[in-house]
């Protein structure tokens, strides 16, 4: 259940470009796949994994200050 709510959570993060969504979506992968398979060991490495996928599949904001300031 958890892991079928965090790929909705990532894909729709991916989508939107939202990093809070895809950190929580892999969050909610990632740790009933650890939990199932026994490896409780790593589970505290859920959290930086997480913040670094959500901060690589964000999307770049392009601002507009260059072309106002032109």
């Amino acid at each position: 259940m958890w892991i079928a709510v965090g790929l909705v959570l990532f894909v729709q993060g991916l989508k939107k470009g939202s990093p809070l969504m895809l950190f929580f979506g892999v969050i909610s992968i990632l740790a009933p796949i650890l939990t199932f398979i026994g490896w409780l060991t790593l589970l505290p490495f859920v959290n930086p994994v997480a913040l670094a996928i959500a901060y690589l599949g964000k999307k770049k904001q392009t601002t507009n200050m260059l072309k106002r300031t032109l």
